[in-house]
């Protein structure tokens, strides 16, 4: 396994031999990267930074965490949900790492829209990709949507959203209790406060006790809670059609996401045994001699965000696409747009999880 960023992270915080050393020095960075962002949501809930409201709904899927918790199958649910409910949603997304600097509609073009808009657009999700998010939601409203899934929009305190959904990764919900770069917080969970509801993404791949501990802490926020689900549904190959499973079990996987471990863990419960692992740091952009080497591979296996950055360069790759269940997800997002207004603590107290009565199912 080649080392990352987040493996050096993590020798810091354990304090690994001479890792140790540096442990003072990031802790120090990460109390003052908490006490900012404390600040700046102080400044934003005081009223003097300024948000903006939007005429038509604008549902923001975030984390409170950097790296995967799976919220980019959520963000597409949500999407699907506005859809068959009659509205034209769009995405908004910042385009990370791509070299589009106004907004404008996604292509699946990583050099140019970034990996994850890309993907959305590669799969017909109508996509906005926009340094500046708000911007990025004008600019929907602008061009005919009616909607507007904000991708990663929890800490964009300038987009004043209908509902703000958090995403919570049960494998590492709060990022090792420490602020960047000690840990994977984001801003306090005090900020937590601000969220109309919390999805809990992949209940199935831990146990139940875990959940439901989860379950307890996230009541204290008296919000909706919901459990996320998450399997694979086929296959693709290289060029994004369908295909059929790897046949031989042992295979070379490789991938540059924000948690690779929770992709291992599904790709291990489907009964495959990894011969070769390579893990690269989240949004990595891969060189050519990267790809020579990863051609070499003889059962190579990734995501389909790392796919979109290699279409076509690696015939034999495969990847995995997921499939998500959210219980009573789309009752609770509907019932809040249509008046929009946002779900009083008083209804749900006492609650762990909403009595929603259907299962949206979403294939990606």
């Amino acid at each position: 396994m080649s080392f990352n960023l987040n493996d050096f992270r993590k020798k810091v915080l354990r304090k690994d031999g001479i890792f140790a050393l540096l442990y003072p020095i990031f802790f120090l960075l990460s109390k003052l990267y908490c006490a900012t962002a404390s600040i700046r949501n102080y400044l934003y809930d005081s009223g003097i930074l300024k948000g903006e409201h939007f005429q038509f709904p604008v549902v923001s899927i975030g984390n409170i965490t950097v790296g995967g918790s799976g919220k980019t199958p959520i963000t597409e649910t949500v999407y699907r949900i506005f859809e068959e409910a009659g509205f034209f949603p769009v995405i908004v997304c910042k385009g990370y790492r791509g070299k589009i600097k106004k907004p404008a509609f996604a292509e699946p073009d990583p050099a140019k829209f970034g990996d994850e808009c890309s993907v959305y657009a590669l799969k017909k999700f109508r996509t906005v990709a926009s340094r500046v998010k708000v911007e990025g939601v004008s600019f929907a409203f602008q061009n005919g949507a009616t909607a507007v899934v904000l991708d990663d929009g929890f800490q964009h305190r300038r987009v004043i959203p209908t509902l703000s959904i958090v995403v919570i990764d049960p494998f590492n919900p709060f990022g090792d209790n420490h602020c960047l770069p000690l840990g994977l917080l984001r801003e306090p969970l005090s900020g937590l406060k601000r969220a109309d509801a919390f999805v809990i993404s992949r209940a199935n791949l831990v146990s139940r006790e875990r959940v439901q501990s989860l379950e307890l802490f996230l009541k204290t926020f008296k919000k909706p809670i919901f459990r996320a689900e998450q399997t694979f549904s086929h296959w693709i190959d290289g060029n994004f059609n369908r295909t059929e499973p790897p046949e031989n079990r042992e295979i070379d996987l490789f991938c540059g996401i924000g948690n690779p471990g929770q992709f291992i863990e599904m790709v291990l419960k489907m009964g495959f045994k990894i011969k070769n692992l390579i893990i690269f740091d989240d949004h990595h952009i891969y060189t050519e001699e990267e790809i020579e080497k990863l051609k070499e591979l003889k059962n190579p296996v990734t995501t389909e965000k790392d796919l979109i950055k290699l279409k076509g360069k690696i015939p034999h790759v495969k990847a995995p696409v997921l499939s998500v269940d959210v219980y009573g997800l789309k009752e609770f997002i509907l019932a809040n747009i249509k008046n929009v207004e946002k779900v009083e603590e008083e209804a749900v107290e006492g609650e762990l999880s909403p009595s929603g009565v259907s299962t949206f199912k979403a294939t990606h």
